[in-house]
């Protein structure tokens, strides 16, 4: 099998030192660990459809090794397997970051994430790279050098050979009748903590791909109003797709950028924001690599706090508001949440359900932000809950 490249090949020194000040003398561990998939992978229950209980049934039935987690009932989780040793080839493809990711995931290789191919024929069985050497799958080629760099689209490798075995969720019966939908733990936890009721009015300021406002739509049993925005055209027919596929009614979507959401929509007033923003999504596992430089992070983080200030201002008195990000970096996370409580009249309370770990304590009462690890939880994410004062 092909030894994993050191840590200071996958990461920048910027993300390394990110991750020294989060995790300390763990940060070289957890960085390399965050290069493989996670040991399980979990899809949500959609209770508008049927009962955790009834799809574990189903997914048992084909063979496939869950778990349930008590204090998160809609959370299935399916077991990941490996790793598995790979007998690599003479012949090798050369593929992008996120195809990458996905063959570690369980994906087959596509031809837009190819980057170099030159002696792929068709029917050949071919190793697959990544862009930094590092062996990923075996498998066999469907279609040609040539092929591949004239279409570029469609299936270029099957693959046989994987290092993990990861469930193909997408495949099932029961993600295209809208049973499930493929959610980390910590995002259904976010959900969770934003407690949305029937009948209330809910925005989802980053609504996009769908994930969590389907969610909030499930708990809410389809009464009340929730109302998605996202600037991003695609990814927001994407969305309209999720909630049809999973059976929400109660949805309005916009494509809109709401950090001016007062400006645009001045009578919008919600009894809860979620707030989910782009950020460096520096805690996602499997992470092939990732080079993010520090002025990306502080970028990301000015960006981040703009949607908090609309948030604030969009919520009702004594309403919710809830900021999630996938990563782990102080300045996406407890440094965010200081400027909401210096700034934006939000209150920072404790959250209702806690899987994670404390916040890290850089300003009082920074431990009832809830914080994943990813050695300890398989991701890196943090959630913080405020009342509107």
């Amino acid at each position: 099998m092909a030894t994993q490249p050191h840590t200071s090949m996958r990461y920048s020194e910027d993300v390394f030192r990110e991750a020294v000040t989060v995790f300390g003398d763990e940060a070289h561990q957890t960085l390399q660990l965050m290069a493989n998939p996670v040991h399980t992978y979990y899809v949500r229950c959609n209770t508008l459809k049927t009962s955790p209980e009834l799809l574990a049934y189903r997914l048992m039935n084909k063979e496939l090794e869950i778990t349930r987690l008590a204090p998160l009932p809609e959370a299935i989780g399916i077991s990941v397997k490996g790793p598995f040793q790979i007998m690599p080839t003479q012949s090798r493809v050369t593929v992008d970051k996120k195809t990458t990711e996905s063959v570690l995931q369980g994906a087959n290789v596509y031809a837009p994430g190819i980057l170099n191919c030159e002696s792929m024929r068709f029917g050949d069985f071919v190793t697959v790279v990544s862009e930094i050497g590092e062996t990923v799958a075996v498998g066999k080629a469907q279609m040609n050098a040539t092929d591949v760099l004239t279409f570029k689209k469609g299936l270029a490798v099957s693959v046989t050979q994987r290092r993990f075995h990861s469930p193909q969720i997408r495949e099932l019966d029961e993600f295209s009748k809208g049973l499930l939908y493929p959610q980390s733990m910590a995002a259904m936890v976010a959900v969770r903590v934003l407690d949305p009721q029937p009948g209330e009015t809910i925005v989802d300021m980053n609504c996009a791909p769908g994930g969590k406002l389907s969610h909030i739509c499930q708990l809410m049993q389809n009464l009340g109003r929730i109302i998605g925005f996202d600037r991003n055209s695609p990814k927001l027919h994407q969305t309209r797709d999720t909630v049809r596929r999973l059976g929400c009614t109660n949805v309005v979507l916009a494509i809109h950028d709401s950090r001016y959401l007062t400006e645009d929509f001045p009578d919008l007033k919600s009894d809860r924001v979620l707030i989910d923003p782009p950020c460096s999504a520096l805690g996602l596992r499997p992470k092939a690599y990732d080079y993010t430089k520090r002025e990306r992070i502080e970028h990301l983080a000015a960006y981040q706090r703009q949607f908090v200030k609309a948030a604030s201002q969009i919520v009702k008195h004594k309403g919710i508001v809830v900021y999630s990000v996938c990563t782990f970096t102080l300045e996406e996370c407890e440094k965010v949440v200081e400027f909401a409580v210096e700034k934006c009249d939000l209150n920072l309370v404790k959250q209702n359900l806690r899987l994670g770990a404390p916040g890290i304590g850089i300003f009082p009462n920074s431990h009832l932000c809830q914080r994943f690890h990813p050695a300890k939880h398989e991701i890196g994410y943090f959630i913080a809950k405020f009342v509107r004062n």
